[in-house]
């Protein structure tokens, strides 16, 4: 999304612990777009069978490119880390005494329920809620906060951890282009100020005192009194009228 920013790494550590105290299923949403990179819609697409393989948290994720935006690309494969699969084992330890965990039932779950008894997936506006009421808790100002800042969050974490390879980012973020890539990684505004600064040649050079240049310049170039200057020269012949 145009104009959000990402996280700091301190309001991502904020963030983590404020989840950790929230309930299951918001929890591992909010977990899964900070520690996967996915767009919200490409979150909310999950299903039970792309993360549970029937005993176990799998070790990655793996989502074809007809949940991807645009429903193009390849196949997207991000590995669940270890704070995304706490969330998610609590979340679906919670779910499984309930139900039954189908692979083909949507991950995220709303409380309404169909006409045929059969609970709704989540929709985009309660899972952007659910997120910006975090982002809220965690930053108070909600100024350039979104859903998207916790892919922009992912994919500068990404960038550092890469070694600032804009290749692998492209790749884990699903981008077609490295133009695109690029506008999701801020500048550092007081890493540029200083680096602008270190560019400066001319800042370590001081004037030089008149003490100081007497003794170091060579003495043809010393300051030196100048002559007298002339008196005023003499009328010719002829032109003394004109002196006045």
């Amino acid at each position: 999304m145009a104009g959000s920013r990402p996280l700091t790494p301190s309001e991502e550590r904020h963030l983590v612990r404020q989840i950790r105290r929230i309930n299951a299923r918001d929890r591992a949403l909010i977990s899964a777009q900070l520690f996967l990179g996915f767009r919200i819609s490409e979150v909310l697409a999950l299903t039970i069978g792309h993360v549970w393989d029937g005993s176990r948290i799998r070790a990655r994720v793996a989502l074809p490119p007809r949940f991807l935006k645009g429903g193009f690309g390849t196949t997207r494969t991000i590995p669940i880390g270890p704070e995304l699969r706490r969330a998610l084992e609590r979340y679906l330890a919670q779910r499984g005494r309930h139900e039954d965990l189908l692979p083909n039932t949507p991950l995220f779950l709303s409380p309404r329920r169909r006409p045929d008894g059969a609970r709704k997936p989540i929709c985009l506006s309660m899972a952007e809620k659910i997120i910006k009421d975090a982002l809220v808790a965690v930053c108070g100002d909600p100024q350039g906060l979104s859903t998207h800042s916790l892919r922009k969050s992912w994919s500068v974490r990404l960038y550092e951890a890469s070694g600032h390879d804009l290749l692998v980012v492209r790749d884990g973020l699903g981008h077609r282009s490295v133009a695109v890539t690029q506008a999701y990684l801020p500048t550092d505004q007081a890493k540029m100020e200083d680096l602008i600064l270190q560019g400066d040649w001319t800042r370590a050079k001081k004037a030089m005192s008149p003490k100081i240049a007497a003794k170091t310049l060579p003495s043809s170039l010393a300051a030196k009194p100048l002559p007298p200057l002339p008196g005023p020269a003499p009328f010719l012949p002829g032109f003394e009228d004109f002196a006045a």
